[in-house]
């Protein structure tokens, strides 16, 4: 009797141990929840893994070969198409390995708008999704609306200079918008695009700028008018479906094809896990003639980083990485997503550690006929865009500082950096670097102001007739400046010149700052900021403007240790320091 009970324990273990070598397919349907009839083409997985997907075929059918360790649950979605007659939300179903019959069900998307519809504030999706409100918070996003600069160029209210200089409302026709409130405050502009003034901005989730909703309700992005005005002027489409059992707030788009049709009715828009999703506020033009306000989507689409392969990366995974563990989306779910799928929120854009791991800077130098000769490269190595990128005001200086016995040496040859640099108070003050040796990196709109009088330069996009400089550099491109430097005639041989080079980036024109009166960001960031930094010397071998060497063999020695690259000037690559 005790060895049949062993026996049979054996055998037991033995077809556990035989099962879990030979899995079973989960298979079963996808179908219309209003009518029971099957769906094809539906996207089908194991909810929150990492696992194989298949697609349901003509009869809704699919078969998914895993074979999970426990309960599980399978996700389908319909991906949205705006046009399409019906869409669906997605769900999930209850399966265990080996089950056959398996049945998801997909709700409709009621095709009425809700027309009345009032959004949430993103207090509200705090509730269920604290870790992603609380990194949003901390963004650029979250204070769009109320944006101190924006502000003081709008209406001259935002900080207590802002009524200085150029100021959108006192130079424009009354009830021109200039379109700030339509990417700064999308969830209250939405209702009359491109109406609503920017110090007009009264309703909480319009002040909430560009918030969890104003993302996310987002159901369509329209690549056919990347080129056109910003948001909904033309290019993005919200969705707020009608639904009389259900809140219109919490009807959302995303790239998670297995949320349960729970406390949220979830549309897979796969636009979200593609760099168009943000074209919609990073690229538009002045609507009237053209003019780019910004070019940071199609400055993307042009980059190495928009081919396919192994050094692909959107903008999501560069300014959305995913975070470092596994954990969940919603604290209400009751499951941990993988990294993979959970996405950071606070939009990290250009800091001084993100501009000093894109922005490289090499400098080199050599002796030649009497002359210091200077090399400089700025590599934009790292950014998916162009350096600097967005608004027009950005802008990035390279300025060097090349001395013998502590006295500059005379520019005999090179750029110099360019007016933008200065303020507009006669006189030089601490900051300003016009006429040094260097070189500009910007994009310099001109034109008239409300299309009368003289033109300006620079001006905003909204008065932008064309662009008169663009100094930029592409993602993946290098700029090569040179610069010669005339060394005086009796300087000693083997006097060390030093050669300082710096790639600075400014946030706002230097003369615009100025006049406002801005000390800091609006999020209370550093206006200019140190990219990289170079330092090299060389020592004088003495050549004169015939390029014979000065007299005595120390000389001599010194040429020679230069050419051997010990007292010549060696390439440098610098960051942050």
């Amino acid at each position: 009797m005790i060895r049949s009970r062993h026996s049979a324990a054996i055998v037991a273990l033995l077809l556990i141990a035989v099962s879990a070598q030979c899995p079973a397919a989960i298979s079963g349907r996808v179908v219309d929840d209003s009518t029971g009839l099957p769906i094809a083409g539906a996207l089908v997985r194991v909810q929150a893994t990492e696992a194989p997907t298949t697609i349901s075929n003509a009869n809704g059918e699919f078969t998914l070969n895993v074979s999970p360790p426990g309960p599980v649950n399978i996700g389908a979605a319909v991906a949205y198409q705006h046009n399409a007659a019906v869409n669906y939300v997605t769900n999930v179903a209850f399966a265990v390995d080996g089950l056959t019959n398996v049945e998801v069900r997909l709700a409709r998307i009621p095709a009425a708008s809700n027309t009345s519809y009032v959004p949430l504030n993103a207090s509200v999706c705090a509730a269920c999704h604290p870790e992603q409100h609380e990194q949003w918070s901390t963004s650029r996003h979250a204070g769009a609306a109320r944006n101190t600069w924006v502000l003081d160029l709008y209406a001259g209210t935002g900080t207590p200079g802002g009524s200085a200089g150029y100021v959108f409302k006192n130079l424009h026709d009354p009830g021109e918008s200039g379109f700030c409130a339509s990417c700064h405050a999308p969830m209250e502009d939405v209702f009359t695009p491109g109406q609503l003034a920017y110090d007009a901005i009264s309703t909480g989730p319009g002040m909430d700028g560009v918030s969890c909703l104003g993302c996310h309700q987002q159901s369509h992005v329209d690549d056919a008018f990347i080129n056109g005005i910003a948001h909904v002027n033309g290019k993005v489409i919200y969705r707020f479906p009608d639904d009389p059992d259900y809140i219109t707030g919490l009807y959302v788009y995303g790239n998670l094809p297995d949320v349960e049709n729970g406390s949220m009715r979830n549309s897979l828009q796969t636009q979200f896990g593609q760099s168009l999703i943000c074209a919609g506020c990073h690229q538009y033009v002045r609507p009237d003639n053209g003019a780019p306000g910004q070019d940071t989507y199609l400055e993307w689409l042009s980059s190495p980083y928009a081919v396919a392969g192994p050094n692909f990366r959107s903008c999501q995974d560069c300014h959305m990485p995913n975070e470092a563990n596994a954990g969940p989306i919603a604290i209400t779910a009751g499951f941990d997503r993988p990294a993979s799928q959970r996405h950071r929120h606070d939009f990290i854009g250009s800091t001084p550690t993100t501009l000093s791991q894109a922005i490289l800077l090499r400098t080199s130098a050599s002796e030649s006929a009497g002359q210091l000769l200077i090399n400089a490269e700025v590599e934009n190595r790292g950014a998916g865009h162009s350096f600097p990128a967005g608004v027009s005001v950005r802008n990035a200086l390279l300025v060097l500082d090349v001395r013998a016995n502590g006295q500059p040496l005379t520019q005999t040859g090179g750029p110099v950096v360019p007016w933008y640099a200065d303020d507009n108070v006669p006189g030089v003050q601490p900051g300003d670097l016009a006429g040094q040796p260097g070189k500009g990196f910007a994009k310099v709109l001109e034109g008239r102001i409300n299309d009368q009088g003289p033109v300006v330069r620079p001006v905003l996009f909204i008065d932008a007739e064309r662009v008169a400089e663009n100094t930029i550099i592409p993602s993946g491109a290098t700029d090569v400046s040179n610069y010669a430097f005339a060394i005086p005639a009796d300087l000693p041989v083997g006097t060390e010149i030093t050669v300082e080079a710096r790639l600075l980036y400014r946030r706002a024109w230097r003369a615009l700052a100025v006049t406002k009166g801005w000390t800091e960001t609006t999020s209370g960031g550093p206006i200019e900021i140190n990219v990289a930094q170079s330092q090299i010397s060389v020592l004088s071998a003495g050549t004169r403007a015939t390029g014979v060497p000065g007299p005595g063999g120390l000389s001599l020695l010194l040429l020679a240790l230069a050419m051997l690259g010990i007292g010549a000037g060696v390439a440098t690559r610098s960051r942050q320091s």
